[in-house]
């Protein structure tokens, strides 16, 4: 007969339904059904193993390494004499010792976790700035690229006044043909409804007029407009503002309430 130390192993085997050899299987079954403290540890190893499958999954081990732990449970030595079986006192081991390979997995997968979290957190920080620099530099060159428009003497200027009102608003018009860019600086403009902008509008030397560009006065009146045409190289004759609605129009609304002073 064996002792119980010697079925601590099979105990754990047997609870994951992982014990394969019949003898080691009747053996224990057999001292289960005599032994109260065998049984009651098999129930609390079932317990946690019920456990262990809620919280966490994996492959099942490889049938070989299965058969390398039946060879090595079979190959500990019995402490037994000839003739009289010899019963050694003891006590089954531990069973936090049985899954501390299991605890020490999970703590590692916490870990794992909370470094990814980290990671995370920090590419976010990254491209947050990234965005920023990219902000930064496109504000930098429209800055500069207002700078070169208000000193290009080749630039074509052309001030705007009203077409039936004293010429108290104004509107001033920066086109560089080559590029298609056209500046605008506007003051004492007359407020609009919430659906209504100011557009501005590009007349050529020949064909319908061109889209250049909407706008809105701030309290005051004033407002600044950068606008790229769509066909760079387009000779001006003129320029003129309507009113149209949010969003703007592709071809003027009448009547013109603003235009090129002839």
């Amino acid at each position: 007969m064996k002792a119980h130390e010697q079925f601590a192993d099979n105990l754990a085997l047997y609870a994951m339904n992982a014990l394969d050899d019949p003898r080691e299987m009747a053996e224990l079954q057999s001292h289960l059904g005599t032994c109260g403290e065998c049984r009651r540890e098999l129930e609390a190893l079932r317990a946690d193993t019920a456990l262990l499958a809620l919280s966490a999954t994996g492959p099942q081990p490889p049938q070989r390494a299965r058969q390398r732990l039946m060879q090595a449970i079979a190959a500990e030595p019995h402490h037994e004499k000839h003739g009289k079986p010899h019963f050694v006192v003891g006590r089954l081991r531990p069973r936090w010792m049985t899954w501390t390979p299991v605890f020490v997995a999970i703590l590692l997968a916490v870990i794992s976790i909370g470094l990814m979290t980290d990671n995370s957190q920090l590419r976010r920080k990254n491209d947050n700035l990234a965005a920023q620099l990219v902000q930064e530099q496109r504000n930098s060159a429209l800055a500069h690229e207002v700078m070169g428009m208000l000193n290009d003497p080749a630039a074509v200027r052309m001030t705007l006044v009203a077409a039936k009102k004293p010429p108290q608003p104004q509107v001033k018009t920066i086109y560089e043909p080559q590029k298609g860019h056209v500046l605008l600086l506007a003051n004492n403009l007359s407020p609009l409804p919430q659906n209504k902008v100011y557009e501005l509008w590009l007349i050529p030397m020949s064909g319908a007029p061109m889209p250049a560009g909407t706008f809105e006065p701030d309290p005051k009146g004033n407002t600044l407009m950068m606008h790229a045409m769509d066909n760079p190289g387009t000779q001006a004759q003129a320029f003129a503002v309507t009113i149209e609605p949010r969003g703007g129009s592709t071809s003027p609304t009448m009547p013109i309430v603003m235009m090129t002073a002839s």
